[in-house]
């Protein structure tokens, strides 16, 4: 599987929303020890949300709320809030996010918006011992017809890594996208057999403090067990082309 670090005069976002790669990484977009001060702000605000192998998270996410857009909504405006106050009293990653993602596909991007309503901002993970994500894809053109953002061009997924753990907790991307005949193998809770993928080769991306790592989420995907004492904590969002010359993000 061909992939790609951030060089910043001859990348083709293009090989990245056509599929030709499913990811790239861009390291050091942030300094450990800044990654190490947010770090501890989140964990004096974080609580615990049920969610698919994810046991505490901030912020508002699509796919707990497919059919219920205005609790989303509503939610969405709380939890940005929320993730701003955290914030509030200094650096913020989600504009360091934004702007080498702005530079990168040479596109404005700002959190999309519908009907004078704004999307959630970002999602904060914290996976824990034993923590993992299942196989999966991530799709809402094909998931959440009833959201503005279901008609927006070229899904991509941003993830900003703010602490590695001691062991594990790697994405694993395999060298396979989705299709509708896929369905077939649609997991009743969540994700996906691990049979779509047998015999596929993969790469594992390693969860190294400070990076962004920019995926294709239409690549099956998944979490690897967090193993020790300290966390893994990433924040992330998706984004997508909402106009020629504009990119808008959610979660």
């Amino acid at each position: 599987m061909s992939s790609q670090l951030w060089q910043k005069h001859n990348l083709d976002t293009e090989d990245l929303t056509s599929g030709k790669i499913p990811f790239i990484i861009i390291p050091n977009v942030i300094s450990e020890s800044t990654c190490a001060s947010l770090s501890e702000k989140i964990f004096k605000n974080y609580k615990s949300v049920p969610g698919p192998g994810i046991k505490n998270k901030l912020g508002t996410s699509l796919g707990s709320h497919i059919y219920e857009k205005s609790k989303y909504f509503l939610n969405s405006k709380k939890s940005n809030t929320f993730i701003k106050n955290i914030f509030s009293d200094g650096y913020s990653p989600l504009k360091s996010m934004r702007q080498i993602i702005s530079q990168t596909f040479q596109k404005q991007i700002s959190t999309a918006s519908e009907n004078k309503m704004s999307y959630s901002d970002c999602v904060i993970r914290i996976h824990n011992e034993g923590d993992s994500v299942h196989l999966h894809r991530d799709n809402c053109n094909f998931e959440m017809p009833d959201y503005d953002v279901s008609k927006y061009k070229n899904q991509l997924s941003a993830i900003l890594y703010l602490q590695s753990p001691e062991h594990g907790g790697e994405l694993t991307v395999y060298d396979k996208q989705w299709n509708r005949y896929d369905e077939r193998s649609r997991q009743p809770d969540f994700g996906y057999s691990f049979d779509l993928v047998n015999c596929i080769s993969h790469t594992s991306i390693s969860p190294t403090t400070g990076s962004l790592v920019i995926l294709n989420p239409n690549f099956y995907h998944k979490v690897e067990s967090v193993h020790g004492n300290r966390p893994r904590v990433s924040i992330g969002f998706f984004f997508a082309e909402s106009s020629k010359y504009e990119l808008s993000c959610w979660t």
